[in-house]
């Protein structure tokens, strides 16, 4: 996977809509990706960065993004495989709870494409909400 240079615009249709859980136990419930930003249940929206598998390919398969939740930090790194988002959450602690940092991985199945999502509304994008909080139930 390379990271397309800035001068280098990369067709993100493959990653743009509202991406839902196929698992309705899942800690993430939805994810919304937008041309300049990564909406995430509960934490709000941040920039992402784009990737495209090769240097030469103009098709971004895949993000990454950076959620700082305060005491805690999430990093999503996603790829679509086979019209499924498959989304790697790496989640570091930094307060003196003594839990474990910890990996988990989810998939997405897509909702709508091709537009501009709607934003998250506001009370669904709170930082901190108890709803992923990094608990391994």
């Amino acid at each position: 996977m390379s990271v397309a240079p800035a001068s280098t615009r990369l067709d993100l249709d493959v990653l743009l809509g509202d991406w839902r859980n196929t698992n309705p136990e899942g800690k993430l419930k939805r994810i919304v990706v937008s041309s300049d930003k990564v909406s995430v249940d509960d934490w709000g929206s941040v920039a992402p960065s784009f990737y495209s598998f090769t240097f030469e390919d103009p098709v971004a398969g895949a993000f990454s993004a950076f959620f700082n939740l305060g005491f805690w930090w999430v990093r999503l790194q996603a790829n679509v495989k086979a019209g499924v988002l498959v989304v790697v959450v790496l989640t570091e602690f930094y307060d003196s709870s003594g839990r474990s940092n910890f990996f988990d991985r989810e998939f997405f199945h897509r909702c709508s494409a091709g537009f501009q999502p709607a934003p998250l509304p506001a009370d669904e994008a709170q930082a901190g909400s108890p709803r992923y909080t990094g608990e391994t139930s």
